[in-house]
C-alpha cells in the first residue's frame, strides 16, 4: 500500500506519522511539569494533535471505504486540539479561564455542536465533499464547504487568543523569548499551508495543523525546556529567580534578578556560593533577608528556595521576593518596640518614685495587672492578684460599695482622686492609701474619636497614705489644742484688758486698749487657721458660680459690721465663673481688710469686669497701703523667719483663689491698695 502512494504520498505519510509520534513521545516529558493545570493542558494538546496526525497518516494507507470515516474522526479530534491549546495557554500564562465554569460549559456546547455537524456530514454533506483521486498520488481529495471554513475560522480565532496570552506572558517576563516566540508562531504556521493548498496543486487540500504542534512540542520540551519553565515560573509573581542544577550550579536567572545582583552576569555554570555569596548568606540567616541597593534606594528581599523538574533532572529555584515595604514596617515596629520598652522603663521609674504601686482592672472589676511593688505593700504577688476581683483587697462590704461608687465615674471617662481609701493586706491588716484612677482606652481608636464605649479598663495609681495621715492627724490635734487654749486664754486676757481699760486713765488706759486689740488679732488668727483646716477637707471640684449675688451678700454684711465705711459696687447683672462656695470667705477677707485698714472714714470700691476668659474682682481702699512685707509673702508664697505676715487672712485668700485655678494680684500706692482676684470662665 505504501509503495502505491509514490514518493509524494510517502512523504505525506512520513511527515504526519513522524509528527504524531513526536507528539506522543513528548507526552512523557510534559508529565514532569509541576503545575497540574499546565501539565494537563500540555498533555491534552499533545495527545489530540498526535492522534490527529496519526489518523492523517493512516488515512493515506487505509482502503477506500475507511478513508472518509477516518477523516471525520480526525476532524473531531483536530477540533479538540483547539480547546486543549486554549486550556494550556490559560494555565501557562497564569490565568484562570480554564477553571471558569461558565466558559467551560459554553466551550463544551460549541465543541459538541461543531463535532455533531462534522460527524453527520455523510447525511447532509454541508461540511465537506470527498472523492478519490490518483494525482499526484492516490488519496482522498476533500472539498471543504462553508460550514468547514466557519468552524476553521473559529478555530483560528481561538488559537490566536491563546497565542496572545502566551506572547503577553513572554513580553512581561523580560526573558530573551525570541526562540519561544518563534516556536509559538510555528504552531500557527500550518495555517498558511491550509490556505495555499486552496490555490495550488503542489499541496493537497488537507489540514496541516498537527505538524505545527509537533514542532512546538519538540522546541519547548526538548530544546528550550529550561527557558520555557523559567518564563512560566516568572509569571507566578514578581519574584526574582535563579535556576540551579542538581549540583548547585547556576543554569539561568531572570533579567530582574541580574538587575538586583549584577554579579550574576556571565555566571552561568558557576556555583551560587561563588557567584553571589550574599544570597547564600541570606538563605542561611534566621530572617532570610537580603539587603541591596536598587535604583538609588535600600531594598529588602526575602530569599527562599523551591525544587522543580527540568526535563529528566531535578533543579532548584532560588526566589528573591521584594519585601521592602513589609521589612521596613517590621524594622520600624522593632524600633518602636525598643522605644516603647525604654518608655516603659521610664514609666516604671516614674511610678516607683511617684506611687507605691499600680493596678489595672477590667470592666468587670478584676485585676489585669499589678506592679511588682504591690507585694511589699500588700503582701500579694502580682500573679496572685491578676484575675482576682478588687474585693480581695478590700476590708468589708461597705468599702466594696464605696470602691464601685468611685470607679463608676472613671468608666464614664472622668478621672478621680480618692484620699484615705482603706485596703486590706494579705495578712488582714487595714492600711490607708491615696488612689488616682484614670480610664484606659482601646489603643486602636484615635484620641479624637474615643468615646466611653472605647474604655477597656481603669488604671489605679496607689500611694501609701499612712505617714501623711499620721502627720496631718498630729497637726490637726495640735491645731485644735492650740486654738482651744488660745481662745480660752485670749478670752481671759481680753476680759482683764477691758476691765483695766474702764478703770484706768491716760497712758495706762491706752496700754490696756492695745492689749485688748492684740488679743482680738490673735483670736482672728485662730479663726483663719480653723478655716484653712476646714477648707482643706473640701472637695476640689469646681462648678459654675454667679459671683454677683455672692458679692452683694458680702457687701451687705460689710455695711452692717462697718456702718461707717462707704462701700460701692460696680458689676454686671451676672458674672459666671468656675468657682466654689468657699470663694465667699476669700471675698469677705479682702473687703473686710479694706474696711479695717482704709481711711477715716474708709472708702471701699468694688469693680467686676467680665472678659472672654473670665472675670476680675478688684477691691480698692483708700488706706495707707498693704505693707511691703505682706506683699512679699503673697508674691513668693513662702514665709520665713525674715519674711512673714501679720496674720493668716491673706494666706487664706491666696490659698482659696489658687485652689479655684485663679490668680491674686495686689498693688499699693499713695491713694490706697487694690486687690484683684481673677477667676476663669465656667467651662
Amino acid at each position: 500500500m505504501l509503495h502505491d502512494l509514490g514518493i509524494v504520498g510517502q512523504i505525506y505519510v512520513g511527515v504526519f506519522a513522524l509528527s504524531g509520534l513526536v507528539c506522543v513521545a513528548a507526552i512523557g516529558r510534559a508529565r514532569k511539569f509541576q503545575d497540574p493545570d499546565v501539565r494537563r493542558g500540555l498533555v491534552g494538546l499533545l495527545a489530540t494533535a498526535g492522534g490527529w496526525a496519526l489518523l492523517r497518516a493512516a488515512g493515506f494507507l487505509l482502503p477506500d471505504p475507511f478513508r472518509v470515516p477516518a477523516y471525520i474522526v480526525g476532524l473531531a479530534i483536530g477540533f479538540a486540539t483547539v480547546w486543549a491549546w486554549l486550556y494550556f495557554c490559560s494555565a501557562y500564562s497564569g490565568r484562570t479561564y480554564h477553571r471558569n465554569t461558565s466558559l467551560r460549559r459554553v466551550s463544551a456546547a460549541v465543541f459538541l455542536v461543531v463535532v455533531s455537524i462534522k460527524v453527520t456530514n455523510p447525511v447532509h454533506g454541508a461540511y465537506f465533499t470527498a472523492r478519490h483521486v490518483s494525482t499526484p498520488f492516490a488519496h482522498l481529495a476533500v472539498e471543504h464547504n462553508v460550514l468547514h471554513w466557519t468552524a476553521t475560522g473559529l478555530s483560528y480565532v481561538l488559537s490566536a487568543v491563546g497565542l496572545f496570552m502566551v506572547f503577553q506572558l513572554f513580553f512581561e517576563s523580560e526573558y530573551d523569548t525570541r526562540p519561544l516566540s518563534a516556536l509559538s508562531v510555528l504552531i500557527g504556521l500550518p495555517v498558511a499551508f491550509d490556505i495555499t493548498a486552496q490555490f495550488t496543486p503542489l499541496l493537497i487540500n488537507i489540514i496541516y495543523a498537527p505538524i505545527g504542534v509537533a514542532v512546538f512540542a519538540v522546541g519547548v520540551l526538548f530544546v528550550f525546556e529550561r527557558r520555557f519553565l523559567a518564563v512560566q515560573q516568572a509569571s507566578l509573581g514578581d519574584d526574582l529567580s535563579i535556576y540551579l542544577d542538581e549540583r548547585g550550579r547556576i543554569r539561568d536567572y531572570s533579567p530582574t534578578a541580574r538587575e538586583v545582583l549584577p554579579e550574576l552576569d556571565e555566571s552561568t555554570g558557576d556555583r551560587l556560593a561563588e557567584a553571589v555569596p550574599s544570597v547564600v548568606e541570606a538563605l542561611e540567616s534566621d530572617d532570610q533577608i537580603l539587603e541591596r541597593e536598587r535604583s538609588g534606594e535600600r531594598r529588602y528581599y526575602f530569599v527562599s528556595t523551591s525544587t522543580t523538574t527540568l526535563g529528566d533532572t531535578g533543579a532548584q529555584i532560588v526566589l528573591l521576593s521584594d519585601v521592602t515595604r513589609t521589612e521596613r514596617q517590621r524594622r520600624q515596629l522593632a524600633e518602636r518596640e525598643a522605644e516603647i520598652n525604654e518608655q516603659n522603663e521610664l514609666y516604671r521609674g516614674v511610678i516607683d518614685v511617684s506611687f507605691g504601686f499600680v493596678f489595672r482592672i477590667d470592666e468587670g472589676g478584676r485585676f489585669t495587672f499589678a506592679s511588682p511593688s504591690v507585694e511589699e505593700f500588700l503582701g500579694y504577688s502580682p500573679a496572685e492578684l491578676e484575675g482576682q476581683p478588687v474585693s480581695v483587697t478590700l476590708p468589708n462590704e461597705a468599702t466594696v460599695e464605696r470602691a464601685w461608687n468611685e470607679i463608676e465615674p472613671i468608666f464614664d471617662g472622668e478621672r478621680n482622686m480618692v484620699r484615705d481609701f482603706p485596703l486590706e493586706t494579705k495578712a488582714g491588716t487595714t492600711v490607708f492609701t491615696d488612689v488616682r484612677g484614670v480610664p484606659i482606652y482601646n489603643g486602636n481608636v484615635p484620641d479624637d474619636e474615643r468615646t466611653t464605649e472605647d474604655i477597656v479598663g481603669i488604671q489605679l495609681m496607689v500611694r501609701d497614705a499612712t505617714n501623711r495621715r499620721e502627720r496631718e492627724g498630729l497637726i490637726s490635734v495640735i491645731n485644735r489644742v492650740l486654738r482651744h487654749n488660745m481662745r480660752n486664754k485670749m478670752g481671759v486676757i481680753i476680759g482683764y484688758a477691758e476691765m483695766l481699760e474702764s478703770r484706768l486713765g491716760g497712758e495706762d488706759a491706752e496700754k490696756a486698749t492695745r492689749i485688748r486689740d492684740t488679743a482680738d488679732q490673735l483670736l482672728d488668727l485662730t479663726e483663719s487657721a480653723r478655716r484653712l483646716e476646714e477648707y482643706r477637707e473640701l472637695s476640689p471640684e469646681l462648678e459654675p458660680v454667679d459671683i454677683v449675688p455672692m458679692l452683694e451678700d458680702t457687701v451687705s454684711e460689710l455695711r452692717i459690721q462697718y456702718p461707717e465705711a462707704s462701700v460701692t459696687i460696680d458689676a454686671p447683672d451676672t458674672a459666671v465663673v468656675n468657682a466654689h462656695d468657699r470663694l465667699k470667705t476669700a471675698l469677705w477677707e479682702v473687703v473686710e481688710n479694706a474696711a479695717k485698714h482704709g481711711g477715716d472714714p474708709p472708702v471701699v470700691e468694688i469693680d467686676v469686669t467680665v472678659t472672654e476668659t473670665g472675670a476680675t474682682i478688684a477691691v480698692r481702699d483708700d488706706g495707707p497701703g498693704l505693707p511691703e512685707m505682706e506683699r512679699d509673702v503673697l508674691r513668693s508664697n513662702v514665709e520665713t523667719p525674715l519674711v512673714h505676715g501679720e496674720g493668716l487672712g491673706l494666706w487664706l485668700v491666696h490659698w482659696i483663689v489658687t485652689s479655684l485655678d485663679g490668680e491674686l494680684e495686689t498693688t499699693a500706692g499713695d491713694e490706697g491698695t487694690t486687690v484683684a482676684i481673677r477667676l476663669p470662665n465656667a467651662s
